[in-house]
């Protein structure tokens, strides 16, 4: 026997399908994954809901989700049925590989003060500019207007003989 892994599936229902055709629809899918001893981890009934783009025709559709612990084999299965059902016009089978991980939480990092010595051999530490005066980050405008020239009045001199 092979070993269960989680998947996710996830099938659009034509929109005009009644609800007994939905409901046939999802109790096909956990028949197989009964009939293969997996288990129906979670359903979500997801509702008629806008697609994004059209999908044969359709604009929108109805949503069904599951979340599945089942072997590869009835991965198989599920995707072969799903195919023929004329109701649903778009699905997708995805492994989860992240829902048994955890959060992996950074630690918080402390400064200490080096001030003599390097992080790592070799390494060069940039200067301090405590003790520099400080540094603008913006260079001087060099389109500053025209400066006019103090204005002078020049008076005729004249010379009296």
């Amino acid at each position: 026997m092979s070993q269960h892994l989680k998947y996710d599936v996830i099938y659009i229902l034509n929109p005009n399908a009644s609800v007994e055709e939905a409901a046939a629809v999802s109790a096909k899918v956990e028949q197989i994954v009964a009939d293969s001893k997996g288990t129906v981890l979670k359903k979500d009934d997801w509702g008629k809901r806008r697609l994004a783009y059209l999908v044969q025709k359709h604009r929108d559709g109805h949503f069904v989700f599951y979340h599945l612990s089942i072997d590869t084999t009835t991965v198989a299965e599920i995707t072969r049925n799903l195919r023929l059902l004329e109701h649903v016009i778009k699905f997708s089978v995805v492994k989860d590989t992240i829902s048994h991980l955890k959060a992996k939480v950074k630690p918080v990092r402390v400064k200490t003060s080096t001030e003599g010595t390097p992080s790592r051999p070799g390494s060069v530490r940039p200067m301090s500019r405590s003790s520099e005066a400080p540094v603008n980050p913006s260079p001087a405008p060099t389109h500053a207007a025209p400066v006019a020239a103090p204005a002078t009045t020049t008076t005729p001199t004249t010379t009296q003989a």
